[in-house]
């Protein structure tokens, strides 16, 4: 099963409008209790499952699942056998319910069995009331085999532990359902063809537009019959099967937008020609999409994007033309095509990011609005309804004046604010004119314009706090895309930001001219980056602590890891098969990891050293030859006779090789923190950790709890990554709980993952106040957070005075 999910649901309101195209999954029909306790089998001693008194919202019968988690280690579940075909199918929907304790459930997950293996999707349960879920397909996460979404045998749900207390969940009204607009998931693009369905599932639901995932399989099979638009978020393989399905599709008038990814295929079936993947030098010349020729209904001038890299193509045939032209960070053409055109689609020449999120909607629903004008009127709906909604407290206009009124009227800057709710009224009354006159593109920019202001007032009603530790993750060892170190540190400073937390050093790479690991390309041409930051930060007053992922070979040169592999230095899960991590059993493994830390600290006067990946990465590995060999040895040369079933769950020697496990991490946190403080006297030793202590101790090694009761760290930093305020409260809730006021405990905040926008990180902010930490940390700081997050925070809860 899925250990921690981190996995966006997206929930839509009770009155919300369901399509016709679905079949029930789980009505909860039984006639008594009983029958229901005889459907939902619990497991590792969870309780019967019972019919509930209470009925969903829609007046259709629920079911209870008791959740006594002061009796449970990891989970409350059940599993419901039954025999579904759901491959048409590009969501689930049902109600929720948490009565009760509600810091006993952490979060919680929902599982379809196929064939020899599972999907998976983590979502949220509200603090009070009924909620609507919806998960999209495409963000179910496959395990061990499954056989596809047409050969569903089985469900299961799972409620994961938060504290030691008492909740039932009601759950009522299981269906899936069809979308109007399918985003098809390349499955051969493993879990980054997931990742883009998902990003671009999020965008158009956020734009109005009824959209949802589905297996590029699924296309072979006819699931566009009767639609009129599909996307294809970053899909680089298209089979002769699915292009011959595209091909009837457009001939019956359907239209294809594509981005990025443009197999000759697909290229020949949108009337483009000679598409090659591009990434110039400098990094920032692709900044802008400037829109040129006739304009569509309802598109913006431009839209800003940082990417990296296109994919350029050429109008061929199908009146192919030029939409939009890339510029860079100075606004000078590029001369290179953002955006093409033709008679059966359109073409984005790079994934859809999240950044300039406005324009972006905008360009979305003009795109999708040429296409089929028939949708223009449930995105202006849309339109209207998010632009009252700001973060999880208010769900109209009227709601979000009153309440911000309320929050600013203690503060000295109730005037200005006043004046943001009264413009945000007018525009909001342009937008509502529009709609009633049917000029629904009309709509778009006076309500965009409506919550900007009632973002923008939220945010000064905001107070900061004085010594708070305020800080981000920079997942890049070169910073900003489009700035330098300089200026990305001068930004934060300006911010009320008062550290930053760089990836500096992988287990197999370097971005500093290390001795002992490789040292990346791009270093090698752009110098020290250590160097850089460190004396941006000193410039600015900017506490500088240096991020290592520990273990994980993602980024380390093949050479490099074929002398390891030769070595038997490389992970091996439970059948054999390599994993691409350093084994941290091995003694050449831990002195590597210990010794390029202390490297960082010797030579450079960082603040702090600061772990990450310091774990397994997962509960599958690592299961070598030299791990049973050193497992044997801890055990005084003791023989394990059925390797590794002796050591897995239900064997003999299973807890034994879970603290083996720990303890091969735990020494690497010991070794570096008292060696580092030798160096250098008042160093800070911190780690980013997993949320769900303490399962993490089991799942993956992560004893992060002993470390800070045992005086290893300084400050510890769970990566609290989740849309639901809910599950953030109760992780820091026991989080708290495990640090006991022993070092700081830093909530990590995922603003680009899973992707909060401003409002919900001034939320998770507030509530990590409330629960008592000293402070936060921000995940992550690029392009998108350094224009959008850091500005709106700064207007409040980290404005300097």
């Amino acid at each position: 099963m899925l250990s921690v999910l981190f996995v966006l649901a997206a929930v839509l309101s009770a009155s919300a409008a369901l399509p016709a195209d679905r079949v029930e999954v789980e009505p909860c029909t039984y006639p008594d209790s009983s029958a229901a306790a005889s459907a939902w089998k619990p497991v590792r001693g969870g309780e019967p499952a019972s019919l509930s008194a209470e009925k969903t919202p829609e007046g259709a019968p629920a079911l209870a699942f008791p959740c006594d988690m002061s009796k449970l280690q990891e989970r409350a579940y059940w599993d419901r056998q039954l025999t579904l075909d759901l491959a048409r199918y590009s969501r689930i929907v049902f109600w929720i319910k948490l009565d009760g304790d509600t810091s006993a459930v952490a979060h919680c997950t929902l599982y379809f069995q196929s064939g020899d293996g599972w999907y998976g999707q983590g979502f949220a349960i509200p603090e009070e009331g009924w909620q609507r879920v919806v998960l999209d397909r495409g963000g179910f996460v496959p395990e061990d085999a499954p056989t596809g979404w047409g050969k569903i045998t089985g469900i299961r749900l799972s409620f994961w532990k938060g504290r030691d207390r008492q909740a039932t969940v009601l759950m009522g009204g299981m269906a899936a359902e069809a979308t109007a607009v399918p985003v098809v998931r390349d499955v051969q693009h493993g879990a980054e063809g997931r990742t883009w369905t998902d990003r671009m599932t999020a965008l158009l639901r956020s734009a109005g537009v009824d959209a949802g995932g589905v297996d590029s399989t699924d296309i072979e099979k006819g699931i566009l019959q009767g639609k009129k638009i599909v996307v294809y978020p970053n899909n680089g393989h298209v089979t002769d099967a699915e292009a011959a399905a595209l091909e009837q599709f457009v001939r019956g008038g359907g239209k294809i937008l594509a981005c990025y990814g443009l197999p000759a295929k697909l290229a020949e079936i949108l009337g483009l020609a000679d598409a090659e993947y591009v990434r110039p030098e400098p990094a920032n010349q692709f900044a802008v999409m400037r829109f040129v020729g006739p304009p569509l209904t309802g598109m913006p001038r431009e839209v800003k994007q940082a990417s990296w890299n296109i994919t350029r193509a050429r109008p061929a045939s199908n009146n192919a033309r030029v939409l939009a032209e890339w510029y860079d960070g100075s606004g000078k053409p590029t001369g290179m095509p953002a955006i093409l055109l033709s008679d059966t689609g359109a073409f984005i020449s790079h994934v859809v990011l999240d950044d300039d999120r406005d324009r972006k909607l905008q360009m979305l629903r003009a795109l999708l609005g040429h296409f089929d004008p028939s949708i223009w009127s449930g995105i202006s709906e849309g339109a209207l309804r998010d632009a009252g909604t700001i973060g999880s407290r208010w769900r109209s206009l009227d709601e979000a004046v009153e309440g911000i009124r309320q929050l600013a009227a203690s503060t000295e800057r109730a005037p200005e604010i006043q004046r943001k709710l009264e413009a945000a009224r007018r525009e909001y009354a342009r937008a509502q004119a529009a709609a009633r006159d049917g000029r629904h593109h009309a709509v778009l920019e006076p309500a965009a314009n409506a919550h900007r202001n009632l973002v923008e007032a939220f945010a000064m009603s905001q107070q900061s706090r004085r010594g708070e530790f305020r800080a981000f993750w920079c997942h890049s060892a070169y910073g900003v895309a489009g700035m330098t170190w300089d200026q990305a540190i001068a930004h934060l400073k300006r911010c009320g930001f008062t550290a930053v937390v760089p990836n500096m050093l992988w287990a197999g790479s370097a971005d500093y001219p290390s001795e002992l690991l490789p040292v990346t390309a791009r270093c090698q041409k752009e110098g020290d980056q250590i160097q850089a930051c460190l004396d941006a930060c000193r410039k600015y007053g900017i506490q500088v602590h240096v991020w290592k992922v520990n273990w994980n070979l993602a980024t380390a040169p093949e050479d490099f890891v074929a002398k390891l592999r030769a070595e038997g230095r490389l992970q091996r899960d439970i059948s054999g098969n390599e994993v691409r991590w350093l084994c941290p059993s091995h003694p050449s493994n831990f002195a590597l990891e210990r010794d390029s830390m202390l490297e960082v600290v010797r030579r450079y006067a960082v603040d702090g050293i600061h772990f990450d990946y310091i774990r397994y990465p997962d509960g599958a590995s690592c299961y070598c030859d030299g791990c049973r060999q050193r497992f044997e040895a801890s055990l005084g040369d003791r023989k394990v006779t059925r390797w590794p079933d002796d050591v897995l769950r239900d064997g003999p020697l299973h807890g034994a090789y879970l603290e083996f496990r720990r303890q091969n991490i735990t020494r690497l946190v010991q070794a570096v923190a008292a060696e580092a403080r030798r160096i250098r006297p008042g160093i800070e030793i911190s780690a980013a950790v997993f949320p769900n202590w303490p399962a993490c101790r089991d799942e993956i090694g992560q004893d992060w709890a002993a470390w800070v009761r045992d005086g290893y760290l300084d400050f510890v930093c769970p990566m609290d990554y989740t849309a639901s305020n809910r599950e953030f409260r109760t992780r820091v809730q026991v989080q708290r709980e495990a640090v006991a006021n022993r070092i700081p405990l830093y909530p990590g905040i995922g603003a680009s993952a899973p992707g909060l926008d401003p409002v919900q990180v001034i939320e998770q902010i507030l509530i990590a106040r409330e629960e008592g930490a000293p402070g936060f940390i921000i995940f992550e700081y690029n392009s998108t957070t350094a224009a959008e997050h850091l500005p709106t925070l700064r207007q409040g809860i980290s404005r300097e005075r």
